[in-house]
């Protein structure tokens, strides 16, 4: 017998790429018509519906003299910085150590009351001596070498509204893996096509509605609820294109499976049968904002996506406060159940629990896309676990992307494994696991920059004569030691102008590589790491000034 589904959502709606989110809100209730409401903080419990209770440089011209102030010292910008009196060694040091086989050498020079860069590009050999020769440069105030810088956010006008995706590490995570070869299947009310931080991300989908609500021709394309559209872009939506938001991963494809009708309302039938489309066209990931009881048809089709190798995640359910019921098809073992949280790393009030919650994520207000049919904007704020199961679904496919082979029981250890433990210790039925960690899970199976920390230096101003040591520790992003792994210490000493001596090693048991040489002069100590099994390039460097003894 085939269950009859309804969905349930409430929506905040955006001013258009304003800095700040419109406070009305628009409810939708099955049979009701929209209205502008306070937003609620409870869910709207029913069947197969969409979990969404809530809105929630050559040198320059002759150089003139550093500007001084009336009381007589240079402005701040202008005064010498220690890079100009310092070893040329030690300036050139970082850069050396990295193996790079030409080095950048940036001078700043204070010319017609203003500063001017310049920058010359030498071999590695011939950086030291290129660095002694800027800082002799007249009117020279600094001294560098050059280094590659990255955006550290995207210019997305409501990227600083996203708390998700900063809480989940978004663009390092994005940095890390390309997601582009991945699909993940939005079984839903449908994404809109046209929506400008969607263009490009749709594969063609499909359509399953009984036919007074639009049978089964279409692409899945269109989205009159708005639900399949908001799902989409935590996932997906373009990322870096000065416009709305970024998605958790950008370059997923996505592939929309309306199911789901203009009121958020559903069969049980579709739904299975939108799975099985998904699964037949490639779907890595199926993600299923939705749910209710337990249902045959669903179940079989489950099976059958997991068996062809697609990793399904649900929402878990807004129903606490109406009794908390077991939800499907979150509760089922072989799918990925996913609690919300709030923007406090504490579960949402409305978020189920129960022992099928594997994992919990970011759900409580989100900011993504939205039809502008519905929202002028074409972003509006909701929650519920149906925002917090596409964070995961985003993960997941990046997990993908870095291994194809992993299971989804593979899967679902390794998100247990990274995630942060939150609510009781260890796994609980309110946050399973614990918060997702993108970053962590992803460098469990892929290269990730390893951290260098320094610990045990005896002194950073060592008396002239003594053993000057320090202690270098390489770890994982997970923060697993890197034992027998490759480092290169180099040491760049004042008294020798400079000049690197370096030597490679690897790290003990511990993951620690010890350093320590006799203090004649001030001395740069960079160790690198070289490693790529467990880690990429990471280096660190520490400077011990000398002093005499009393």
């Amino acid at each position: 017998m085939q269950t009859r589904a309804r969905a349930g959502v409430v929506i905040g709606a955006l001013a258009a790429l304003a800095p700040a989110v419109g406070s009305p809100v628009t409810a939708h209730a099955s049979g009701v018509a929209p209205a502008v409401v306070a937003a609620p903080t409870s869910a709207h419990p029913t069947w197969v519906r969409s979990f969404a209770p809530g809105p929630g440089p050559g040198r320059g011209p002759a150089p003139a003299p550093a500007l001084v102030p009336a009381e007589g010292r240079p402005e701040g910008w202008a005064a010498r910085t220690t890079s100009v009196t310092s070893a040329p060694g030690a300036v050139a040091a970082p850069a050396l150590a990295t193996g790079a086989s030409r080095i950048r050498v940036v001078t700043t020079q204070v010319v017609s009351g203003q500063p001017v860069i310049t920058t010359a590009t030498v071999p590695a050999a011939q950086a030291v001596g290129a660095v002694d020769r800027a800082q002799d440069a007249p009117g020279a105030v600094a001294v560098t070498v050059d280094t590659r810088v990255r955006a550290t956010a995207y210019n997305d006008p409501l990227r600083p509204q996203q708390w998700s995706l900063s809480a989940l590490g978004g663009e390092t995570f994005h940095a890390r893996v390309s997601t582009a070869g991945v699909t993940v299947a939005v079984v839903d009310t449908g994404v809109d096509g046209s929506h400008p931080d969607l263009r490009g991300v749709l594969v063609p989908g499909a359509q399953f509605l009984e036919p007074a609500a639009g049978g089964t021709r279409g692409t899945g394309a269109v989205d009159l609820d708005g639900h399949g559209t908001h799902v989409a872009g935590i996932i997906a939506a373009v990322a870096h294109n000065r416009l709305g938001i970024a998605g958790l991963a950008p370059g997923t494809r996505i592939m929309p499976i309306r199911v789901l009708d203009a009121s958020g309302e559903g069969w049980s039938s579709d739904i299975a049968r939108g799975i099985i489309h998904a699964a037949n066209r490639g779907a890595k990931v199926i993600n299923l904002s939705l749910g209710g009881t337990r249902d045959a048809a669903v179940d079989k089709a489950v099976q059958y996506a997991t068996a062809k190798g697609a990793v399904v995640v649900a929402a878990a359910g807004n129903e606490r406060a109406q009794g908390n019921p077991v939800t499907y098809p979150a509760a089922y073992a072989n799918v990925i159940g996913v609690a919300a949280t709030t923007s406090a790393r504490r579960a949402a009030p409305y978020s189920n629990t129960g022992s099928y919650v594997d994992i919990a994520a970011p759900g409580d207000r989100i900011v993504s896309t939205y039809p502008r049919t519905r929202a002028g904007s074409g972003y509006v704020r909701m929650s519920g676990t149906s925002m917090a199961a596409p964070a995961v679904s985003a993960a997941v496919a990046g997990l993908k992307a870095a291994r194809p082979t992993l299971t989804t029981s593979q899967v679902q250890a390794l998100l247990s494994r990274t995630a942060a433990d939150l609510g009781t210790r260890g796994r609980d039925n309110t946050y399973g696991a614990g918060l997702l960690d993108p970053n962590k899970a992803l460098c469990a199976v892929k290269a990730c920059p390893a951290a260098l920390t320094w610990s045990g230096v005896r002194s950073w101003a060592p008396v002239v004569g003594t053993m000057a040591t320090g202690t270098v520790t390489a770890r994982t992003v997970n923060g697993s030691v890197l034992a027998n792994a490759p480092v290169r210490t180099c040491w760049a000493m004042s008294h020798l102008r400079g000049r690197l001596q370096c030597s490679d090693r690897r790290t003990d048991a511990a993951g620690r590589v010890p350093t320590n040489f006799t203090v004649r002069s001030t001395t740069s100590v960079t160790v690198r790491f070289l490693g790529a099994s467990a880690a990429t390039s990471s280096s660190t460097t520490v400077t011990y000034r000398p002093r005499a003894a009393r």
